[in-house]
Parts: C-alpha cells; structure tokens; sequence
C-alpha cells in the first residue's frame, strides 16, 4: 500500500482547509495544500532545527542557494547564479511586490483569467489597473489568446503577470507560447512575472514545463521568476518562497519595494525547503505517481456524468470541473449541502466552474465522489 493512501486526520490542528468545515460533516477540496504527511527527510530537517531550541532572525543556510540551483538544473536545464536569488516568505507576496516595484501610478497589469484570485488583487487598487484578458480553449487546453492580448497592451501595460503552469486550468505552456508572449512583451517593453509554483507538479509525463525565462533567453533580464517547494512539498504553513531575477537593476528595484513590507523567511521554513529539494526528490516522484492516477480516477467517475466535465490538465492536484450543465446559480454552495467543499470559480473568474483539490488519500477522494455523485442524482429526482 502507498503511504500516500494513510489517512490522517488534521482535526485540532488549526488547518484553514479543515477547520473552514469545523463541526459539519463536509470533506473539504477546496484550499490548494495537501493532506499527505511531508517526506521523512524534510520531518527530520525539521525535528533537528527545533532541537536546537533557538529561533531568532535567520539567513538562509549553507547549503540552500546550492539546492535550489541543482533542481533547476537537473529539472529545467536552468542555469542561474546565486545573486539572482532573492528569499521571500511566499509567491503572493513576489506578485504584490513586483506590483509595487514596476508599476507606476496610473499603470496597468495584465492578467489572464480564469486564474488564482490573488492575480486579481496583488495590485494597488488606488493607483494601479488591472486588464483582464481571458485565456482560450484551444485543441482542450487552455492557452494565450494572443490577439486579444496584442489588443489589450499599450503605452500604460507595465506588468503581465503570468501562472505557469496554471491554476486553476492546469496548463503547461510550450516553449513557443512563452516566447510569443515574451515578443510582444518586448515590444512594448513589459516586465514578465511569472509564478512557476506548481512547476514541479507535471502529472502528464508528455508535458514539459519551461521556466519563462529559461524558454527566452533573450529577454530574461526582463523576467521576474517566482517559486516555491511549498505546493509540490506541502509547505504552505511554513512560508519559503524565492524570486530569481537574473537583472541586477531589476532586482535591486523589487529589494527596495520589499522595504519594511516584507518579513524574513522564517528558521523552520528555510530548513524544510533545503531539505525538500536537497533530500526529497525520490518522494515527489512518487506523489507524481500518486497525483496522476487520483487525476485518472476523478475522470473515470465524475467524468463520466453527463453533467460535470472534467477538462484535462497537465499540471498540478487541482482539477477544473466544469459545471455550466448543472444550471445552478450557486454550485459550490449546492455541493456543501451534500458534504463537499469545492473552491468557487468564481473567484478565479468563471463562475460556472468548481475547483477540487485531489491530493488526498484515495479513500477520501471515493468518498467525496461518492457524495457528489448522490448529489448530481437528487437533482434527477
């Protein structure tokens, strides 16, 4: 048996993804962490560091740059030198910086809906603009409709703020995709921000994922890459994150727009994240393994209602389910009703869609597909 298949149960534990349901019978799939115990290796890292009992301001440790850098390497074919690394304690605070480093009253942020509902609102709302250009469905995928964003940008676009791979449509863009999204960028003289956090959960081994600025060279200076081991490991509570901006003015510009705003990454989460990529490789295999076939298993099932559409991701725990044949003007709320906490996608900017989290327990993942399914037949009676 997997141990990716033990149950545990995060009663108590002051979980945001559990405790959102505290005293209902409603198995949550919703917020985008993991119910899987973190690898031996990073329990260890972290079992260590509390021995020693002293937890003040902390650098990274020796050791950390090295990790990160080898992953990319190995993984991307990456190189990058270890001044192009700047430590934050999480990616949403990378995009509200970028914000706050690059664009300039009055100027505008293009993001690509349906996304993350933090692209939304990472900005300055009093001085800032964000424009909204919807993704396309092309061939059952999402991509860039480069029409409409060749439409959108002007002499005011300062920021496109990109996911990749996606969240919530789990696309994995080509390396052709990014370098025509990096052309008009250049065009238009437009920093890239792009937030790889889910790059290391590419459950379709066909897919490849390219970091922006590794597919175009030739405008990675203009590139802001923002990663995490915080998705991939399950480390979202520890707060680990990391910006790689290869220009060196660039970089000094996001160091200033961190000024007083931003706190350190803490001890615990430095350990946890050297850890995981120096030591937890094999273990990310497995729950590749394990991710791909939940993802298979929510097709078979729930894909084959005539109701709800499944649509194929290439990347990472989060599937996107569309909805609109339901007919209802509250979904989520219709599936917490028969003990299912799905995300809204509404706040990903299409609201006839849910969002549900599958990496969980295979058992926990039956049940919640079980009670979808008696929900989707209430409505037949």
């Amino acid at each position: 048996m997997s141990h990716f298949d033990t149950v545990v149960s995060r009663a108590d534990t002051g979980s945001l993804k559990w405790d959102l349901y505290r005293g209902k019978d409603i198995l949550p799939f919703w917020v985008a962490d993991m119910d899987f115990p973190v690898a031996q290796p990073i329990q260890a890292a972290l079992e260590a560091r509390v021995a020693h009992g002293m937890f003040g301001y902390t650098l990274a440790p020796e050791g950390m740059s090295e990790a990160v850098i080898n992953h990319l390497v190995a993984e991307y074919q990456w190189q990058i030198d270890p001044d192009w690394i700047v430590w934050l304690p999480g990616v949403v605070t990378g995009l509200a910086v970028s914000c706050r480093a690059f664009c300039p009253s009055g100027h505008e942020v293009v993001v690509n809906p349906p996304i993350y509902h933090h692209f939304f609102d990472s900005h300055e709302v009093a001085t800032q603009h964000v424009v909204r250009v919807p993704l396309k469905r092309e061939d059952n995928r999402w991509t860039y409709d480069m029409d409409a964003m060749r439409e959108a940008f002007n002499a005011n676009t300062s920021l496109v703020m990109m996911c990749s791979p996606h969240n919530p449509t789990g696309t994995v863009f080509t390396r052709e995709e990014l370098q025509a999204l990096a052309e008009l960028c250049k065009e238009y003289n437009v920093i890239m921000v792009s937030d790889e956090i889910h790059c290391d959960l590419v459950i379709d081994r066909s897919a490849k994922h390219y970091p922006a600025a590794a597919a175009c060279p030739d405008y990675a200076d203009n590139i802001i890459t923002l990663m995490s081991g915080s998705k991939t490991w399950n480390l979202a509570g520890l707060n680990c994150s990391f910006a790689i901006i290869p220009n060196a003015a660039l970089r000094d510009r996001f160091k200033a727009g961190m000024q007083s705003i931003v706190p350190g990454v803490p001890p615990l989460a430095y350990e946890a994240t050297l850890a995981a990529y120096r030591d937890a490789q094999p273990w990310r295999q497995e729950l590749l393994d394990y991710l791909a076939g939940n993802f298979q298993y929510l097709q078979d099932t729930l894909g084959a209602t005539t109701v709800l559409s499944v649509e194929p991701i290439q990347a990472t725990y989060l599937a996107w389910i569309d909805a609109t044949a339901l007919g209802l003007s509250d979904t989520k709320g219709f599936f917490e009703q028969h003990g299912v906490g799905l995300s809204s996608g509404e706040q990903f900017g299409q609201p006839q869609y849910v969002r549900m989290n599958f990496a969980c327990p295979r058992s926990t993942l039956e049940e919640g597909v079980r009670r979808m399914q008696l929900a989707l037949q209430s409505l037949k009676r």
